[in-house]
């Protein structure tokens, strides 16, 4: 519904929520894709035979990508929805997982009920020696995976941010030193990879707005204001400008390098490919 509006009045949504199929040019979404990194990872593994576990609410655009490359390599994918799942929906699960004996599963939801997920995995003791879990998400660094590590399980996730980065932990001590004069009493606790989004989402639309003005195009002008209301809608007369001052903007932001294509989709990114083992993190390269 959102997009619809955006694309007849041509009123531009910059969102770092997930990304949507969508052919309409006022959409910039900040979050890169993940179906093909999450292939090439399935592929460096060579799993055969493995569960997919996915929330629906994310949409089932990676799930599908999944399942077609399935048909074509004769893959063995067990989807399973765990959108309404409940702690003894959960036990049930694993239950089936071992008696089927699929210890390979990927996991295919936000932190929120990623972290849920993860809990039931230890209470249940499923994060010992011989299970491989493969995190589809972006934060891999965001996730407490200390039980993991100490019981065995082999966890591979995407890290979106790159913490090393000199640039970044220079913004990242800025945010910190600001966070320490404003709320003193508070701990300050690193930014998730969803707020890094957020951040180069707003750095977008200041430069944006820099390279118009540095154009002389005065998007303030008095003129057409569109009119949401009329039959059909009229589109706003400065939208086309600024739609195309924000997807030409290039900059190096917390998460990276920030493009964007022909279809407001994020292009030319780096996501980097970690695995965590009983000695620890290690970056894998594919």
């Amino acid at each position: 519904m959102l997009t619809s509006f955006c694309g007849a009045l041509h009123v531009c949504f910059i969102t770092p929520s997930f990304p949507v199929a969508t052919s309409n040019q006022f959409v910039l979404q900040l979050r890169p894709e993940l179906q093909d990194a999450l292939i090439s990872v399935i592929e460096f593994y060579k799993w055969k035979k493995f569960v997919y576990i996915y929330d629906a609410d994310r949409g089932l655009s990676v799930l599908q990508k999944v399942l077609d490359t399935a048909a074509e390599k004769n893959w063995q994918v067990t989807a399973v929805n765990i959108l309404t799942t409940t702690e003894e929906g959960y036990r049930l699960l694993f239950q089936d997982l071992d008696k089927s004996k699929d210890r390979q599963v990927v996991i295919d939801c936000e932190s929120e009920r990623l972290n849920a997920i993860l809990t039931q995995i230890i209470k249940l003791e499923k994060n010992i020696v011989g299970y491989h879990y493969i995190l589809a998400n972006l934060g891999f660094m965001d996730i407490e995976l200390q039980k993991f590590k100490e019981a065995g399980a082999n966890v591979t996730g995407f890290q979106l941010v790159n913490y090393t980065d000199a640039r970044v932990s220079q913004i990242l001590q800025q945010w910190k030193n600001y966070d320490g004069r404003e709320q003193p009493r508070v701990d300050w606790k690193k930014p998730k990879y969803t707020s890094a989004l957020t951040y180069d989402g707003v750095h977008v639309m200041y430069e944006a707005f820099q390279n118009l003005r540095k154009q002389r195009i005065d998007i303030s002008r008095r003129g057409n204001a569109g009119d949401c209301l009329a039959n059909p809608a009229v589109p706003w007369g400065q939208g086309i400008d600024i739609q195309r001052a924000l997807q030409q903007v290039r900059l190096e932001g917390l998460s990276g390098n920030v493009q964007f294509n022909e279809k407001g989709r994020r292009t030319n990114y780096t996501l980097h490919v970690l695995e965590l083992k009983h000695k620890g993190i290690r970056q894998v390269k594919i």
